[in-house]
């Protein structure tokens, strides 16, 4: 809905002018306050596509941690107004008012359908196709409301067929969410015998179970866990930059190191408890246990390089030769 009303199918915050108006008319501390509240509710939809990682990263820490990450939303929000009025020299490079504005909002929508095309990728992963067609259906008749709500619910329209425009569009989007709602199935554990994927050729990835990392350690083998999701769009380049890298499967290989996928896509309780024990709540987290039962593991940064990959894999070597 936020990318229909950002190409312009309908307006989301339009009755809120006004009240900024009001607002801005005001003055002291709580004029002030009102207008950046306001800013704030009417910049969401805006903002959600790149605020998004930080405000789900935020939710996921201490109360310390999530109010510094909201205070710094908020001081980056405030900077250009405070440039601004404390160098009013400067507003001669603020680009003005002008058309340009109403295609670079277009433009943020193409970034929102993007957005909804790699959610639907990964439901893909965590569902089957057929729950995928239906959420697609469903997206149809959300954008079917929008449009009725533009073409009819506007300020232009009489007070009748904004009502009705209104009510139908509420009930087509409503009436559809709970249709696919009611077809979603409940989550079903994954089979721990099913083959994880193999992202870097070359390498079979086997899927993680403590038992088998246990196992292998036990044996003398070094194991490197890749913590990963589908979701996760730095776990995705790190594959992609690092892991399939040829110089670094190829360093596996000679190594001997036995690669270990787990895949949190769907928020697996045995990964969701490996993590807690590495002190972590989320992906990526890459974990290199050198060889033996004993030895601490070697946690890899969340941004890797072949270069790093490859640093790690020279303490299984040093660490094999030694054992000889």
């Amino acid at each position: 809905m936020f990318g229909m009303s950002l190409f312009g199918v309908f307006e989301i915050g339009t009755s809120l002018v006004g009240l900024g108006g009001r607002m801005d008319s005001g003055s002291g501390l709580g004029g002030s306050f009102l207008s950046g509240v306001l800013a704030t509710v009417v910049a969401t939809p805006c903002t959600a596509p790149f605020m998004g990682v930080a405000l789900g990263y935020a939710l996921t820490q201490s109360a310390v941690q999530s109010l510094a990450i909201f205070g710094f939303l908020g001081l980056g929000m405030a900077l250009p107004y405070l440039t601004l009025s404390s160098v009013p020299a400067l507003l001669r490079y603020v680009p003005k008012p002008g058309a340009w504005m109403e295609s670079f909002k277009q433009f943020m929508g193409f970034l929102m359908m993007a957005t909804v095309v790699w959610l639907l990728w990964v439901l893909n992963l965590q569902t089957d196709p057929n729950l995928v067609a239906l959420v697609m259906v469903l997206l149809v008749l959300v954008a079917l409301g929008s449009w009725i709500l533009g073409r009819w619910g506007g300020f232009a329209s009489g007070s009748r067929s904004r009502m009705a425009a209104r009510v139908s569009a509420a009930v087509i989007i409503i009436a559809s969410m709970a249709a696919v709602l009611s077809q979603v199935p409940a989550p079903a554990k994954a089979e721990r015998t099913a083959a994880a994927p193999t992202y870097s050729a070359g390498l079979e990835w086997e899927p993680f179970s403590r038992q088998l990392v246990q196992d292998l350690r036990t044996s003398g083998k070094a194991v490197f866990v890749d913590f990963t999701a589908a979701w996760c769009l730095s776990c995705q380049v790190n594959k992609r930059v690092a892991l399939s890298d040829s110089r670094v499967v190829e360093q596996f290989e000679t190594l001997g190191v036995v690669p270990v996928q787990a895949d949190w896509t769907s928020r697996d309780p045995e990964i969701t408890q490996a993590l807690a024990e590495f002190g972590r709540n989320s992906v990526p987290l890459y974990v290199l246990y050198t060889g033996g039962p004993v030895t601490e593991p070697e946690i890899l940064p969340e941004l890797l390089t072949p270069g790093l990959v490859l640093d790690a894999l020279k303490k299984v070597e040093s660490g094999s030769a030694a054992s000889r």
